[in-house]
């Protein structure tokens, strides 16, 4: 597990090949995929914002569009999350998990749960259950 700091407005970065891998450490990931936290809506007290999950396939794999992906969150004291998140499929290779919680107070606030995903090459799909932990700050 890896405990990320999430900011209003971060995005995908690029590392130095180009090849669109965000810099540093993924929140989760495998040879075959990795997980890293996207872009956050300004969080406020008592209201809704979301996080973004994005789900890189490596490779050779490519995102598994038949699976039904969710992001199953954790109990007190983890911020409670709005259903099991919404999944984008963005291309081959990349998808977004947009997972909305309910911060009840300002200060950081900690979103946890399973990532539940699934990725595939030509001769197999692999299907994981990564715990992941993002603190995000609310107003």
């Amino acid at each position: 597990m890896v405990v990320v700091a999430a900011a209003a407005g971060c995005g995908k970065g690029s590392d130095a090949a180009g090849k669109g891998v965000p810099p540093g450490p993924p929140l989760a990931g495998k040879p075959f995929y990795r997980v890293d936290a996207g872009p956050v809506s300004p969080c406020t007290a008592g209201a809704a914002c979301e996080a973004r999950l994005v789900l890189t396939a490596l490779g050779g794999y490519h995102v598994n569009r038949e699976y039904p992906f969710k992001f199953v969150g954790e109990p007190p004291p983890a911020a409670p999350i709005e259903g099991t998140g919404t999944f984008a499929v963005e291309d081959a290779t990349h998808g977004t998990m947009t997972v909305r919680v309910h911060p009840a107070a300002a200060g950081t606030v900690k979103v946890a749960g399973t990532f539940k995903l699934s990725v595939c090459s030509d001769d197999t799909c692999e299907i994981e259950t990564p715990r992941l932990e993002l603190a995000l700050a609310v107003r």
